[in-house]
């Protein structure tokens, strides 16, 4: 399986057997070469507000989404509050404008506060939330009635 990683900024993808890592933002295929070329030229998965996680994840997680996730992972920590204070609001809507079209975008662009609002509006769409209804029910039903500490565990990580 090849794994072709283009790196913008960058005046070359790199192919590898491997795993791949990125040291920038970029974007990672992996399967059959020919088979990626083919499939995912001058395209990008469209990111859906508003659906099921299972939806929105039929594949995998959205390439844009992932860049939104790596960004604030890398430049969370070094910011105060990002959860908490908002992104500038006209560029949230551009970028989630942008991730709904499956346009390519810059993250360099955007800020941290901005990246982490993204997310926080994608997470706060999802209809029944990231685990779902059922399975938020069975883990407070769990957690009330379960003193074990590792029966909680079972039932969370099931």
């Amino acid at each position: 399986m090849d794994c072709i990683t283009t790196s913008w900024g960058a005046d070359t993808a790199s192919r590898r057997r491997d795993m791949t890592v990125v040291a920038s933002y970029g974007m990672v295929l992996c399967g059959n070469s020919d088979d990626l070329h083919h499939r995912y030229r001058g395209r990008i998965e469209k990111v859906k507000f508003g659906v099921p996680i299972n939806e929105a994840f039929a594949h995998d997680i959205p390439a844009t989404l992932l860049v939104l996730l790596l960004k604030v992972n890398k430049e969370g920590p070094l910011k105060k509050d990002i959860w908490r204070a908002p992104g500038n609001q006209a560029q949230v809507r551009k970028l989630s404008h942008i991730m709904q079209h499956g346009r390519l975008v810059n993250i360099a662009n955007f800020s941290v506060y901005t990246a982490a609002s993204v997310i926080k509006k994608f997470l706060s769409k999802l209809p029944g939330g990231i685990f779902g209804s059922e399975n938020e029910q069975i883990l407070f039903n769990s957690a009330l009635n379960n003193a074990d500490a590792d029966r909680q565990r079972q039932v969370f990580y099931r």
